[in-house]
């Protein structure tokens, strides 16, 4: 009996140490992110980098929600803003692309967005409407609507 609890202890810390070493494997591959400098002198949102890092996200939500539900737009906070500062230069790259800005750690943080479904995600020249932030692709209707009165 004695000796069977002992076995029994000392399969379960070979295990513990195997699936320890196993963890410490895949953690040592993992790659940190390195995401591209921006290119503005100046980012609207607040704090260093850090800070940034952490509360993005808040700053982008209470954009959209000032957005969508009492009609207000400007272009602090903005997802077009940030976009044309810190996407890409690459015109091939995308969201998805490990060298999309916010790809890299979006991939390392394993957080899902969808931003990118609606709004573009290659900067947008300045000379361009606000229609340009969409992305036609994701609305087939107004790709087509807009096709046939460019037409007329």
């Amino acid at each position: 009996m004695q000796f069977s609890m002992r076995l029994m202890h000392s399969v379960k810390l070979i295990l513990g140490a195997v699936v320890l070493t196993a963890s410490m494997n895949i953690l040592a591959d993992v790659t940190i992110p390195h995401p591209p400098k921006p290119r503005g002198d100046k980012c609207s949102i607040p704090g260093d980098d850090e800070h940034k890092t952490a509360h993005h996200f808040e700053y982008l939500l209470h954009k959209r929600d000032q957005t969508m539900h009492q009609g207000i737009r400007t272009k602090q906070y903005s997802l077009k803003e940030c976009i044309n500062c810190h996407g890409p230069a690459d015109k091939t790259v995308h969201y998805g692309n490990p060298k999309h800005f916010c790809s890299s750690c979006h991939r390392y943080a394993s957080v899902n967005i969808d931003c990118f479904q609606c709004h573009a995600d290659q900067p947008q020249p300045a000379e361009d409407n606000q229609a340009s932030d969409l992305n036609p692709a994701s609305f087939p209707h107004y790709a087509e609507t807009t096709a046939k009165e460019s037409k007329k």
